[in-house]
């Protein structure tokens, strides 16, 4: 019984670091900080915009 409950407790250890690696990457409960949003942030697609079909 006492083995149970060490795997149930490690089962639900693994699980709770496994939603937090996935939720760190996703920003929906831990968005990332401003210092890292900075890293990951894409610029503006501006040229793509200002594209006009006749001019391809």
């Amino acid at each position: 019984m006492t083995a149970l409950l060490i795997l149930a407790s490690l089962y639900l250890l693994a699980a709770l670091a496994l939603i937090l690696v996935i939720d760190r990457s996703v920003g929906i409960l831990f968005p990332v900080s401003g210092k890292e949003a900075g890293a990951t942030a894409r610029p503006p697609h501006s040229d793509i915009a200002k594209q006009s079909p006749a001019s391809r």
